[in-house]
């Protein structure tokens, strides 16, 4: 359990919560449309959007969907094109999802959370990933040369076959493998600092 006073505690437990997520609802207005995001290196969401969703209104994203053991997180959308760095965030959603079924798209800016009954400010949501210069090179050398281990790793951390597994990110908590069915995590026994620490988990 979480002791009422610990505000850090929280804030690590929500943001862990968040990255080993990759679906949503999200409510605005009077209406809720079930949406996957992607985390960008600078640690703000990613999703595609219908334009109604992008008109003022007040906006709240239930992690991984509406349910009583759900984050609640009061957000602000803020559109971007997909053109030159707007379509690195568009191509890392497409990479870990498909084919976007919407062509608008937006960084959502976390006001204040709700998890576990705690209340989150919201800045504490939104960690930069420090493996984001590596992150590249750890996808390219699991996808090339260690698939068998990623398969056998996927199995015995969370009892999930993955046949053809493909390692679509890496950060410190973790790494995210598609699968045919959605975003598999594997989390990590301790936090990765580099690169070395992530490939060891995959002998």
């Amino acid at each position: 359990m979480l002791e009422p006073f610990d505000e850090q505690q929280a804030s690590d437990s929500a943001w862990a919560f968040l990255r080993s997520n990759t679906t949503a609802t999200l409510k605005f207005g009077e209406h809720t449309h079930d949406v996957s995001y992607v985390i960008c290196s600078t640690g703000e969401l990613v999703i595609p959007v219908m334009v109604a969703m992008l008109q003022p209104c007040d906006t709240v994203m239930y992690v991984p969907d509406y349910s009583n053991d759900c984050m609640e997180m009061h957000i602000s959308l803020r559109q971007f094109l997909a053109q030159g760095d707007g379509g690195l965030l568009a191509d890392r959603w497409n990479v870990y999802h498909g084919a976007s079924p919407d062509v608008q798209w937006a960084l959502v800016d976390i006001d204040a959370a709700r998890f576990h009954e705690m209340f989150i400010d919201g800045e504490g949501l939104c960690r930069e990933n420090i493996l984001a210069d590596v992150e590249p090179a750890v996808c390219k050398e699991l996808n090339s040369n260690r698939v068998d281990s990623v398969r056998s790793v996927c199995l015995a951390k969370t009892n999930v076959e993955v046949k053809n597994p493909v390692v679509v990110g890496v950060d410190s908590l973790g790494i995210d493998v598609r699968a045919p069915f959605g975003i598999v995590r594997v989390l990590a026994t301790e936090p990765f600092t580099s690169l070395d620490d992530v490939l060891s988990l995959f002998v």
